[in-house]
């Protein structure tokens, strides 16, 4: 039986430190470990927001020919609500996951090949009840996005290379498929739901047309159409990538990255508002243009940089600067939006073949994805495919903090550097919370905790803090740990989560006992 140890403790001195500048410092106040073999599956973990966060993994346990999975929910103070296993066919992957207030979805399919179906794993917290349904679409169906809107699961993806959104609801026997999607030469961007129970479907033109266009679709849960908006865009850029707002405010947005013709790197980031009655302007900022964008930079090579790219623009030309830019979260905001990406450089050196979702566009072929072939997290922003690429290296530069006023207008930037951090797959890194009334990026490395705030002026270059993550008892010494499966999220309100694998020695009674766990650490600002 594997033992689980919480503590609830906040130290005094936590409590008596004082703000520096008026900025709140950085506390833990709860942790969790959990102890684990070095063979054994890594957990992975899903915020339920305020409810807490869920960890799931595969236990490599079989009993009547079925794998067990252990599903561990525990609140926002780390203790444990519900403990339970799942008995699955042994075949089966998560491959998605959704959380709705009161209620968990855990997305499971056969994913050596694409004609296999799916089980879909609900959990009604109130209840401790787990409702397992097959969804049977019997087609040749490429996932790329999976989300749930009201009752309704919905699934992103490509038939025979057009795209499709199929809906499920358990009350039906007949799963539903969206019409007018089925289109050659349309990309699926996004599928996304709305607060208010509605979701969103971004399809983007093809590039081969004289001028593309962006369609954005808003339908109710049953799948009724309630919003169709064409958004023509510039022929002279190509659209990478395209994430929609969820209606927290009243306006709804688009933004994404914007490249040139066939190239996988990006110039700048795009941003429109969605208005079916009144045409709006689509805003192209480039790299260079944004605050603190090139601050990871020596700041004699960002102005020669920026300098270079102010006589491109008066010539009329676009500016050759370009980078790798992953379009992580879109936050609505105090009435504005936020939009978190991640800069990274990929290794020159490997072999590959891009393997990951569709809904990064190629218009030569749907199931290619150029622009992030190393992308490998299947939870984050709905990408939920297996990675073909191994042992390949990326190295992440820096978290991005774009600001938009409002969806048409050029953002106010904020960025961190990462500090010599790689990894052998392209997940996300760093994240942003809002604490009180500045904005704060941090990201983990090992044990170490790098954060900064909004210094409120583009001219002023922010500074960097450090901190360690905590450990479970005054006594313990940390050994070591896993620098390459840990993390750090946001969780809700102005607290992150982190968690990673370490090892810990402690003297007990004169006895030296040593431990190698799993943890997860509540960060508050």
């Amino acid at each position: 039986m594997i033992q689980y140890v919480y503590r609830s403790f906040i130290p005094l001195l936590f409590l008596l430190l004082l703000a520096k500048e008026g900025f709140p410092q950085p506390h833990q106040p709860y942790r969790l470990e959990i102890p684990v073999k070095h063979a054994d599956k890594d957990f992975d973990i899903i915020s339920l927001g305020h409810e807490g966060l869920a960890l799931i993994r595969d236990l490599e346990k079989y009993s009547q020919g079925k794998k067990k999975w252990q599903v561990e929910l525990i609140d926002s103070t780390l203790n444990r609500f519900w403990s339970t296993e799942l008995d699955l066919e042994n075949r089966l992957t998560m491959v998605g996951f959704e959380h709705l207030p009161g209620r968990l979805y855990l997305l499971f399919r056969e994913t050596q090949t694409t004609y296999n179906n799916f089980l879909l794993a609900t959990f009604e917290f109130a209840t401790q009840h787990v409702q397992l349904d097959k969804v049977r679409f019997d087609l040749n169906f490429q996932l790329s996005h999976f989300t749930v809107a009201g009752t309704s699961a919905l699934f992103g993806g490509y038939v025979s290379n057009e795209p499709a959104v199929l809906i499920y609801n358990h009350s039906s026997d007949h799963p539903k498929v969206l019409p007018g999607l089925f289109t050659k030469n349309i990309s699926l961007l996004d599928v996304r739901a709305n607060q208010n129970q509605s979701f969103n479907v971004l399809l983007l033109e093809n590039r081969r047309t004289d001028q593309s266009k962006l369609i954005i679709r808003t339908f109710d849960p049953e799948g009724n159409l309630i919003v169709d908006d064409i958004i023509p865009l510039n022929s002279k850029y190509t659209i990478q990538s395209g994430i929609t707002s969820q209606l927290i405010q009243d306006e709804m947005m688009i933004v994404g990255t914007y490249g040139e013709g066939n190239g996988t790197q990006s110039l700048g980031i795009y941003s429109v508002g969605v208005d079916p009655f009144n045409e709006q302007p689509v805003v192209y900022s480039d790299f260079t243009s944004l605050d603190h964008f090139l601050d990871y930079l020596t700041e004699k090579k960002s102005r020669k940089l920026r300098a270079k790219a102010a006589k491109e623009k008066s010539l009329g030309k676009t500016p050759n600067y370009k980078a790798n830019l992953l379009p992580i979260r879109l936050e609505e905001h105090g009435g504005s939006f936020y939009l978190l990406a991640e800069m990274y450089h990929p290794s020159s050196s490997v072999n590959y073949y891009p393997y990951s979702s569709p809904a990064w566009n190629s218009y030569y072929n749907p199931y290619m994805n150029p622009a992030n072939p190393y992308r490998s997290n299947r939870y984050d922003n709905s990408y939920y495919n297996e990675p073909a690429v191994r042992n390949a290296e990326v190295r992440m530069i820096q978290s991005v903090l774009l600001k938009f006023k409002t969806p048409s207008s050029f953002p106010e930037g904020l960025s961190m550097k990462f500090e010599e951090v790689k990894r052998t797959s392209l997940d996300q890194i760093g994240d942003f919370a809002f604490a009180g009334d500045s904005v704060v990026i941090a990201y983990k490395n090992e044990n170490e905790i790098f954060y900064q705030r909004d210094p409120g002026d583009p001219m002023i270059r922010p500074a960097a803090n450090k901190t360690s993550t905590s450990l479970l008892n005054p006594t313990d010494i940390l050994k070591d740990e896993n620098g390459t499966v840990s993390g750090l999220k946001f969780w809700y309100a102005n607290h992150f989560y982190l968690w990673g694998y370490r090892r810990v020695t402690a003297t007990v009674d004169d006895d030296v006992q040593s431990r190698y766990v799993f943890y997860v650490n509540r960060l508050d600002f």
